[in-house]
């Protein structure tokens, strides 16, 4: 009973601090939805690769949400035709490249600066890369239907529906399932300020009922394994560099922690690994954990989602085994 009761508390307290960040990245999700034209604002933004990446590898200054709630974001900008590298920069560097989190690893690592550098600069780069690559990625598809002359979309990145609840094939212009794509007729001009909040209401209680039922089982799922990670027997394994950073990436895959929480945990073992080990965790926890991955596929098809992965762990690799066998 004891130790059901630690794995309840664990839950609770992962589910608690995960919770209001997810739920601020969809009030601001249906913010843009409802009262940014997405049109001017797709306008307004750089369409070449290299302004793209580099100011959405920078949006985490002004939306700092972290790695839960950048993803209702990431959602609504790829549905409202954002640039595609644009988005992916935000969803890889907001997480870290943001002012709260940057005050946060200066307090707690301050006296390691090197490191803290090493994290920022890392996140920045790593971001701007894998936006260039899926810079070439093909955008969203638009079709019309050519029984009912309505115009329709079928979006190769974002889920059409929910995993709870799939869609059909093709979903009417203004709708994703049950997320709404775009606003049915003209809310948001009309002046009627009512509208646009029953709008904006619905929208944050259908997407935090979707996505924070997604959370609560990725949650779940990273409080079990944290609670059987055997973590005094692996870091003892860690005697060489390479051992560091695979321990590294199984304990930044496996903590449900976030941004702010994984420099706290990494403090009390720092003097004991090195910077390329460190690094991997800070960088790895705070961008792919259990619970973010599986909220990002619930969001992000499969595949897509398999390749910002794939791509982002391979760097945060190559980049902790520089740092360990050759600056360390």
């Amino acid at each position: 009973m004891s130790q059901l009761n630690y794995i309840y508390t664990l839950f609770i307290s992962n589910l608690l601090i995960s919770l209001p960040f997810l739920l601020l990245g969809i009030v601001v999700s249906s913010g843009l939805l409802v009262f940014i034209d997405e049109h001017q604002l797709v306008a307004k933004l750089p369409r070449t690769r290299i302004l793209a990446v580099i100011i959405g590898s920078s949006l985490g200054f002004l939306l700092p949400l972290g790695q839960y709630g950048n993803l209702p974001i990431v959602r609504r900008l790829l549905l409202q035709g954002l640039p595609i590298p644009l988005c992916i920069s935000f969803l890889i560097a907001s997480p870290t490249v943001n002012p709260f989190v940057i005050s946060n690893s200066w307090e707690v690592l301050g006296d390691h600066p090197r490191l803290v550098f090493l994290r920022i600069l890392g996140a920045w780069l790593i971001a701007i890369i894998v936006g260039l690559i899926f810079s070439a990625y093909p955008e969203k598809s638009v079709i019309i239907n050519e029984s009912s002359s309505v115009l329709q979309s079928r979006s190769t990145l974002v889920h059409s529906g929910t995993i709870l609840a799939p869609s059909e094939e093709f979903q009417p212009f203004h709708r994703a399932g049950n997320l709404i794509y775009e606003y049915q007729g003209n809310i948001r001009t009309s002046g009627n300020i009512w509208q646009q909040l029953s709008l904006f209401v619905e929208n944050i209680i259908k997407e935090f009922i979707e996505l924070g039922s997604i959370l609560t089982v990725g949650v779940a799922i990273s409080t079990t394994c944290q609670f059987f990670l055997p973590q005094a027997q692996l870091f003892q394994w860690g005697e060489n560099p390479l051992n560091q950073i695979l321990i590294m990436i199984v304990f930044g895959l496996l903590l449900s922690l976030n941004s702010l929480g994984s420099a706290y945990f990494l403090t009390p073992v720092l003097s004991s690994v090195l910077y390329g080990s460190a690094f991997v965790f800070l960088l790895l926890n705070s961008l792919f954990n259990i619970s973010s991955l599986i909220l990002l596929l619930g969001i992000i098809r499969i595949k897509f989602a398999s390749y910002i992965f794939i791509l982002t762990a391979q760097l945060i690799l190559v980049l902790g085994l520089v740092l360990n066998f050759y600056i360390s």
